[in-house]
Parts: structure tokens; C-alpha cells; sequence
């Protein structure tokens, strides 16, 4: 048989207790890397979501224009109709008959 060497790790017990050092390293770079990823992605999302925000602004107040100015023809529609007028009060009553209620006193909406 062969003597044992004083570099041999059986002999000195480094067979039976390793280190931490590399795997722990090798997690650590893992985190580092996942977060980098993880904050790169919801950066890229940020600009997304308010790049989207911002193309609707001219959209919305657009909608809210015309809104505004349906809320006013149907206003001033119901007040002929409240005056006597016959095509006045065929027009509410078609608006009725789908689901359309017209407040007369109704304040325009702010846009979000």
C-alpha cells in the first residue's frame, strides 16, 4: 500500500468539509443577474405603459369634446321637446326607446 502524502485530502479532512465560497458566489452572481434582468424588464414596461398614456391624451379629449357636444344637442333637443315641438319629441322618445336618458341639467364631465 501506499503511504499517505502530507498533500493527500484525505489525510488532512478537506474531502468531508468543503467550502462555501463558490457556491455562494455562484449564487450571488445568479441574483445579481436575475434583478439586473428583473430591472431592466420593468423599465422597459414603464416606458411602455407611458408611452401609451400619452398617445391617448389626444384621443380622449376628442371623446370629451364631442361628449360635450352630444350632451348639449341632446339638451337643447329635449327642450323643444318639453316646448311642444313634434320631431323634438319623436327624437327623445327613439332615444328613450334605446336606452338614452337625457339630463337636460347635466354639468359636463371633467376628462381623467
Amino acid at each position: 500500500m501506499n503511504a499517505p502524502t502530507p498533500d493527500d485530502p484525505a489525510r488532512s479532512g478537506e474531502a468531508h468539509s468543503r467550502r462555501p465560497f463558490l457556491p455562494l458566489l455562484l449564487l450571488a452572481i445568479a441574483f445579481v443577474g436575475w434583478s439586473a434582468m428583473q430591472t431592466t424588464q420593468l423599465l422597459g414596461d414603464h416606458r411602455a405603459l407611458r408611452d401609451a398614456a400619452a398617445q391617448q391624451v389626444e384621443p380622449l379629449a376628442a371623446a370629451q369634446k364631442i361628449r360635450v357636444a352630444a350632451d348639449s344637442l341632446a339638451a337643447k333637443t329635449q327642450a323643444l321637446a318639453d316646448k311642444g315641438n313634434a320631431d323634438a319629441r319623436a327624437v327623445v322618445a327613439r332615444l328613450k326607446e334605446r336606452g338614452v336618458t337625457i339630463n337636460p341639467n347635466a354639468k359636463p364631465i371633467a376628462p381623467p
